[in-house]
This record gives structure tokens, sequence and C-alpha cells, in this order.
């Protein structure tokens, strides 16, 4: 039986590591140093970020394995998403601020 839930833990614990996207704004090149171009690249692939987060979280397959299986896992699914969307979103602000500030062309 402790095999048995051992197991189960160990797989809600694999399957939430894979739930939510992963994004660190940390690790991203400053926005002062950054040419028009790869503001416009970042752009793109926060976009890209933002519709993964939002595509798990709510009621998405995740969550309702998560509730069927392992319920604090869509809790933590849901924060893990919130917090991305959230950093993404801040970043998102931040770029764009400097992409008017460069006068970088908008498309």
């Amino acid at each position: 039986m402790k095999k048995v839930v051992a197991g189960l833990l160990l797989l809600a614990s694999l399957t939430l590591a894979s739930c939510a996207p992963k994004y660190s704004a940390a690790t991203q090149k400053p926005v002062a140093e950054m040419s028009c171009t790869e503001i416009k690249d970042e752009l793109v692939k926060l976009a890209k970020v933002r519709e993964e987060a939002n595509s798990k979280s709510g009621v998405s397959k995740e969550n309702v394995l998560f509730v069927l299986f392992f319920w604090p896992g869509a809790v933590v699914n849901e924060m893990d998403n919130r917090d991305v969307i959230a950093k993404v979103e801040a970043r998102t602000a931040e770029l764009t601020k400097a992409q008017s500030a460069k006068s970088c062309p908008a498309n």
C-alpha cells in the first residue's frame, strides 16, 4: 500500500512540474540593451507563453485530472499559471514602454 501511495505522489509531482509553462524575467536580457528586433521577438515569445498559461488554467484537462487524482495539484497549477501570467504581463509592459521610447515600429 505504501508503494502505491508513494508512486501516486511521485506521479503527481512529475505532473505538477510539467503543467504550468516556465518563465522567468530574471534570466532575460535587460530591456535597455535590447534592439527593436529583439524587443519584437520577445513580445512574440511572451504572447505564446501567456497563451499556454491561459490554456492550462481554469477548467483545463490538467486541472480536471488533478481534481480527480490529486486535488492539491489543481490549486498549485492555478497558482503557477497566475504567477507566470503576471510575470509575462509585467515584462510585456516593460518591453512595450521600451519599444515606444526607442521609437521602434509597432509591427
